[in-house]
């Protein structure tokens, strides 16, 4: 990978140590281990930020900030209506 997000070491007392470049997908914030000629996820063009494969094959963009927002805005919506 070309310009990986971090990098993980795993120690283990009964074996060698295992290293990874990871990277944190941009719409569900989750890890995503970089393997050595491996299937990475995606690309996502809108936000320009990589991706899980499982976000990826969703196809549309929807970056964790903006799912943050629309959340936030329902909770003052439904406090604003006395349901909260």
């Amino acid at each position: 990978m070309r310009r990986a997000g971090g990098y993980a070491i795993w120690t283990s007392p009964d074996g060698p140590a295992k290293e990874a470049d990871t990277f944190t997908c941009s719409h569900c914030q989750r890890l995503v281990f970089v393997q050595p000629k491996q299937d990475l996820g995606g690309f996502c063009r809108v936000c320009m930020k990589h991706i899980c494969g499982p976000c990826a094959d969703l196809g549309r963009c929807l970056t964790w900030e903006k799912q943050m927002e629309i959340a936030e805005a329902r909770y003052r919506l439904r406090k604003a209506a006395g349901l909260e």
